[in-house]
């Protein structure tokens, strides 16, 4: 069993890694739900353990990091996210603690407490701000406290309008706003309105089958499609899609006259901006637990999509009274509709290998219809998730999609449901999210006989099998399906890989990650891609990426395969020629290293002769890098794999040095020139990635940890645990008052 300290700092990791899966890279991994109980768990240990609590510590904080490639700039006031509730006793103890907090301890007095409820639109939060009822920006959500100036993109979204215009005569009042109440105030200096940027479900089908028709890869869901969209530093590749907008809420507002939340969102309806005509205006909480049960029934018609409703209480003083925790408004809560669940068989047991060699298995199902597509296959995740959850071929199992989005074995029907795996690989049984003895949620079939009929088999996909003990458990392969080679499990970890550089399946991801934005960026060489010309013999090797323009005729020949798509294709790999020496690092898939990792020794050596030379010592001198990622650098270097990539995108003339103004400071006097640096908090004159690149422009290494290597640290408004690091450190830090001094 771990210690109190030990759990705490593997739940950190996890919840971190799953909201950069959800808020950066658009791509979760687990459900609401299963994500709310690990957060549960560590707020609960923290309680336990105050003295473990930690100022970055994902309690502590609102959200995800911003998306990088956009101007970061500071939110006028936070914008926090929404905690959540899936029970209806959650929803009224919540209104009970409101009733407490404003002072209404009489049951009648509370009763009479009045609500706003809206639809939970499952787009992307974005912040407009107007000032003098013209548009002046548009921010994403970000970390809370600081966004991405998406402002040229969104002014291509038709439901937002440049200048706001009051028009009180309306006849189509917005909910909750009563017909026979007139809209009060006017256009205010400065209007902050929150809201949800959204893909209708007719746009989302229209795009996937243009798509489908030019052979390019699908869209997983709406959401993801509208975040991609928003990622796009090309307005124009925005505004052919038909994204929309609901106005929710509020940032900074003067003059601000308001008296109640319902009275601020009947001003901004009748601005102009679009707000949803389901918001209804409920007066108690028995209004709204009816409200909710009644948008259930209907949600599944709605044009968008939506998996909860969120209630706001409606009088503003009393949400000021009530307050804010440190991520969430105290007077907001939203109610999550349980995951759509389908039974059906487990007819087998499949490992597909990733860029890194990581094995995951995936469940092979009788196909069966799940919120609305056809569910054939689903996550398993490791080894560790189907021993925990005792997971056997022929099983009937419970499936959901995660987020509504992936598909994910719950459990096996009849048998109890399974705690998460904490060390090696033992069961459990959870006592349900919100206590008691079943899950919260849990079918009558569920709850019934097992329905195995003793011939269920372990997986035997994969020979040859480990051992295996009395009452046989599903075993991990012991040999990479891909390639046949033995595969490795490293102590500490749940992963499983194959390290053989040259596996078939490790190299088409690996391909697919080098092509990724973020990496080389080449539009078109998407997975569907990269899997149809590795078939078809033309893509075994990152060579051959480059190489594809000699083969121009038989690309032609191929599927969905126009001159149009063809052309900008091979424009798309020239281009990608030129990106430089640390987007060609960060998308050779070297296991430890990221954006981060490349950029750092992108910087420290300048070109890749100079990489592929060093020795690990040599590699450790980077900032950032310690033995264990010096030693995969190194080791990458030193294969035959390692070598032939670097020989073949030589031979292709890809750019493999650094810019010069990223290694050499232009003048030798500059009080950055070999200076390590941090930064942290809000500046107020920068963006982080602006900065950044001015820095490295002036000869400085940035970091992304405060360490004794640190030469300084610039710190801005709201810096959090790597100022503390710092001053436990005895590291210099600048504000931004000397930093403009220093950058004159």
């Amino acid at each position: 069993m771990p210690t109190p300290a030990e759990r705490i700092d593997q739940l950190r990791r996890e919840i971190d890694r799953h909201n950069r899966l959800y808020y950066v890279d658009a791509s979760p991994e687990i459900s609401d739900r299963e994500f709310d109980r690990l957060l549960k768990e560590l707020e609960e240990l923290e309680a336990k353990h105050p003295d473990l609590v930690a100022p970055d510590s994902p309690t502590q904080r609102v959200g995800g990091e911003p998306i990088e490639g956009f101007i970061t700039l500071p939110h006028a006031k936070p914008m926090f996210s929404i905690d959540n509730t899936y029970a209806e006793g959650d929803l009224r103890a919540w209104h009970t603690r409101i009733a407490k907090g404003i002072g209404l301890d009489d049951e009648k007095a509370a009763a009479g407490i009045d609500y706003v409820l809206e639809p939970k639109v499952d787009g992307v939060a974005v912040s407009l701000r107007y000032e003098n009822g013209k548009l002046a920006l548009a921010l994403t959500r970000g970390d809370g406290v600081k966004g991405d100036d998406i402002t040229a993109n969104v002014r291509t979204i038709a439901a937002v309008p440049f200048v706001l215009s009051l028009d009180k005569s309306s006849k189509k009042k917005p909910a909750p706003q009563s017909p026979a109440t007139p809209v009060a105030g006017s256009i205010p200096d400065i209007l902050e309105v929150r809201g949800e940027i959204y893909m209708p479900a007719l746009e989302f089908d229209r795009i996937n089958k243009e798509r489908d028709e030019a052979g390019e890869e699908l869209f997983a869901n709406p959401r993801n499609s509208t975040a991609g969209i928003l990622k796009k530093l090309d307005p124009k590749y925005v505004a052919r899609h038909k994204l929309r907008f609901f106005a929710h809420g509020r940032g900074e507002v003067e003059p601000n006259n308001f008296e109640r939340y319902s009275e601020f969102m009947a001003l901004v309806h009748a601005l102009g901006l679009p707000t949803n005509p389901l918001t209804q205006l409920c007066h108690g909480i028995d209004e709204v637990w009816a409200a909710i049960v009644v948008l259930d029934g209907k949600r599944h018609a709605l044009p968008y999509g939506t998996d909860g409703a969120v209630v706001k209480v409606d009088r503003l003083d009393w949400q000021d009274q009530l307050g804010f925790r440190s991520k969430s408004p105290r007077w907001c809560i939203a109610y999550k509709y349980a995951p759509e669940q389908a039974e059906t068989k487990l007819n087998g047991i499949t490992w597909q290998v990733g860029k890194g060699g990581s094995l995951t298995p995936v469940a092979e199902l009788q196909p069966v219809l799940l919120a609305g597509t056809t569910v054939k296959r689903a996550s398993l995740h490791n080894i560790d998730e189907i021993h925990a959850k005792d997971i056997r071929v022929g099983d009937t199992v419970v499936i959901e999609k995660a987020g509504e989005i992936i598909p994910q074995v719950v459990r096996v029907v009849g048998l109890p449901v399974p705690l998460p795996p904490r060390e090696g690989l033992g069961e459990g049984r959870a006592p349900g999210l919100f206590g008691g003895d079943e899950a919260e949620g849990e079918s009558a079939a569920a709850k019934s006989s097992a329905k195995r009929t003793r011939k269920e088999k372990v997986d035997a996909t994969l020979p040859p099998p480990l051992p295996k003990r009395e009452g046989s458990q599903t075993v991990a392969p012991t040999h990479c399906p891909s390639c046949g080679q033995p595969v490795t499990r490293e102590e500490g970890e749940a992963a499983i890989r194959c390290v053989n550089p040259e596996c078939p399946a490790q190299l088409r991801e690996r391909l697919i990650w080098f092509a990724a934005r973020g990496q080389t960026d080449i539009e078109g060489l998407g997975d569907s891609t990269v899997h149809q010309l590795a078939d078809a013999g033309l893509l075994n090797s990152f060579g051959d990426i480059f190489r594809l323009k000699n083969h121009r005729a038989k690309l032609l020949e191929l599927d969905r395969m126009g001159e149009k798509k063809v052309d900008n294709l091979l424009a798309g790999i020239e281009e990608a020629k030129g990106r430089g020496l640390m987007r060609v690092l960060a998308g050779l898939g070297i296991r430890h290293i990221g954006t981060n990792g490349s950029r750092q020794l992108a910087t420290h050596f300048g070109d890749i002769e100079k990489v592929a030379a060093a020795t690990v010592a040599d590699l450790i001198e980077v900032e950032d890098f310690g033995e264990i990622t010096a030693e995969s650098v190194y080791q990458f270097f030193r294969s035959d794999a390692g070598r032939h990539i670097v020989a073949e995108l030589k031979e292709a003339g890809v750019n493999l040095t650094a810019p010069q103004k990223a290694r050499v400071a232009p003048s030798a006097d500059s009080p950055f020139v070999g200076k390590s640096i941090v930064i942290t908090g809000t500046l107020s004159s920068w963006g982080r990635k602006e900065l950044t690149d001015k820095l490295i422009e002036l000869g400085a290494k940035v970091s992304g940890s405060v360490s004794k290597k640190t030469d300084f640290l610039i710190a801005g408004e709201e810096a959090g645990s790597k100022l503390d690091k710092a001053r436990e450190l005895g590291v210099e830090v600048w504000d931004e008052e000397k930093l403009m001094a220093a950058l004159k």
